[in-house]
């Protein structure tokens, strides 16, 4: 099942996270994690989470015809503006299976 009707548009969102983003996280995690839940409820954020073994990245899966919620969704993240954060990038994901 693949389409590439506008409803139907996924997006990735990678973070890239600084060398002790373990430690950095602690104090802004209940931020981040509101953050992330406010924009699953609106139903755009489908899921996300971070890689393990080594954690220095995650991702979070977006359904959405507009890349712009996206990259408003990063740059409002606290992960990003507190810098835990180093990069991060999107892309346009079409789904096939």
């Amino acid at each position: 099942m693949s389409s590439s009707s506008p409803d139907n548009k996924f997006f990735v969102l990678q973070y890239n996270y600084v060398e002790d983003y373990l430690e950095r996280r602690v104090p802004i995690r209940p931020q981040h994690l509101e953050h992330a839940l406010n924009a699953k409820e609106s139903g755009h954020l489908v899921m996300g989470g971070p890689f393990v073994n080594p954690s220095d990245a995650a991702i979070v899966i977006f359904k959405t015809p507009d890349r712009t919620v996206v990259e408003n969704f990063a740059k409002n993240d606290p992960y990003v503006r507190e810098n835990v954060v180093s990069s991060f990038s999107i892309r346009e994901w079409m789904v096939t299976v």
